[in-house]
């Protein structure tokens, strides 16, 4: 492919699937401003609203395992307008949700719906793009991501004050489908992997899960699972809980920090790749070490928010999400260290992996609460901590594995 980046070309690429990874992220973080909502109306307790969002993640990663086999078959473009429209109908039965059990239906259908809204876009910009520009494209489809993550806090409270939520809920149905027909008509098919050899599905399947042992992806995987799972757990719910009842703020104020946070994800969707792409070309710093300092600070500041955890604190978690969101150049380095008609499985193995992750975090901290007093609607201060410092432990024994694996990594590179 020519070496040019910006072309019409990138454009039916970028559009599609940025609109498509908008409205995934955007549909699962809403659940921490309409929590309070959702639980009045279900009469949830805490392990009923963790595993309610939860549902969505664990869907949305065990998705992961046949995408990644459908993306490396069947293309990027029919794999994805496909499950978008399962999204469709996910959003539409989350707006009409009568009880906890189709509350749970609504939020499954949601996660593997746009499961591979992400996956689906790394998967073509690899096919289509120049390979040495990639992490800087991935990093603007990502940017976009977190540009869902912004608009899901302070913006949906306004829009709740005048719209009905199942109402809202329903517009955001109509623009999922907007999103599927636009992969539909205007990106490229992607030539899929031609099957040669006669393997089914299912052969495939467990070529695929083989990964998981090759060495390359142990020395990449275990930091990015452990800061996207405080991203996805926190961001999807628990940062808003946190912010009433650990730093005790208002509606407003949770509304406007949750915003700020989330300007955190995006910034750091974004310049993970911009930084890594302009430091390689200077020959300042490899992608490896941008990912392991990036892991290395997420955790410290981390650390600080579970054991000196208050209003005074509160501003750290845009900067905990700007950092768990820097560790996404682990999908680039993937990239480069596994051959492109392999990219597909392993990126979607990766994913999985990070959002079983989430979705153990995320229920977890929701149990370990149950275990606490429930006082004037506030759930326990100490609850938190204590599930802070468990996945703080999971942090840093990640960041060690890294820095360990780093010289084994870095003779690895095909380019």
């Amino acid at each position: 492919m020519e070496q040019r980046l910006i072309s019409p070309l990138f454009f039916r690429l970028l559009i599609p699937f940025g609109l498509a990874f908008f409205l995934g992220m955007f549909m699962g973080s809403i659940n921490s401003i309409i929590a309070p909502i959702i639980v009045l109306a279900f009469e949830l307790s805490p392990a009923d609203l963790g595993f309610i969002s939860s549902v969505n993640l664990i869907a949305f990663g065990l998705a992961q395992l046949p995408l990644g086999v459908f993306l490396d078959r069947y293309g990027a473009k029919k794999t994805l307008s496909g499950m978008l429209m399962i999204a469709v109908a996910g959003v539409v039965l989350f707006a009409a949700a009568k009880n906890y059990l189709s509350l749970l239906t609504a939020r499954a259908l949601m996660g593997i719906g746009f499961s591979g809204s992400l996956m689906a876009a790394f998967k073509a910009f690899t096919y289509w793009l120049p390979r040495k520009r990639l992490a800087l494209v991935f990093s603007i489809q990502s940017l976009i991501g977190g540009l869902g993550f912004m608009l899901a806090t302070r913006p949906v409270s306004i829009a709740l004050e005048y719209i009905p939520w199942r109402v809202f809920i329903m517009l955001c149905a109509g623009a999922v489908l907007v999103s599927a027909l636009l992969v539909m008509t205007v990106v490229p098919d992607d030539i899929p992997v031609r099957n040669e050899s006669g393997e089914s599905f299912f052969d495939v399947f467990k070529g695929m899960m083989r990964f998981a042992g090759d060495r390359r992806f142990i020395y990449v995987a275990p930091v990015v699972t452990a800061t996207e799972a405080v991203l996805f757990s926190f961001s999807y719910l628990w940062v808003g809980p946190w912010l009433r009842d650990v730093a005790m703020l208002d509606e407003r104020s949770v509304g406007l920090m949750m915003l700020f946070s989330s300007s955190g994800i995006a910034a750091g969707y974004f310049l993970n790749g911009v930084l890594a792409d302009f430091f390689a070309r200077m020959n300042w710093l490899t992608w490896e070490k941008l990912y392991l300092y990036s892991g290395i600070l997420f955790t410290v500041t981390f650390a600080v928010l579970t054991f000196c955890g208050g209003p005074t604190t509160a501003p750290l978690w845009a900067l905990v999400m700007f950092l768990s969101t820097m560790t996404m150049i682990s999908f680039p380095i993937i990239g480069r260290l596994f051959d492109a008609d392999e990219t597909g499985r392993i990126f979607s193995l990766l994913n999985f992996i990070i959002f079983l992750a989430s979705f153990v975090v995320q229920w977890l901290v929701g149990i370990i609460l149950d275990f606490y007093p429930v006082v004037d609607g506030h759930f326990a201060h100490g609850g938190y901590m204590l599930g802070l410092g468990l996945i703080l432990i999971m942090n840093i024994a990640a960041v060690i594995h890294l820095y360990i694996s780093i010289p084994k990594m870095e003779t690895l590179k095909k380019f």
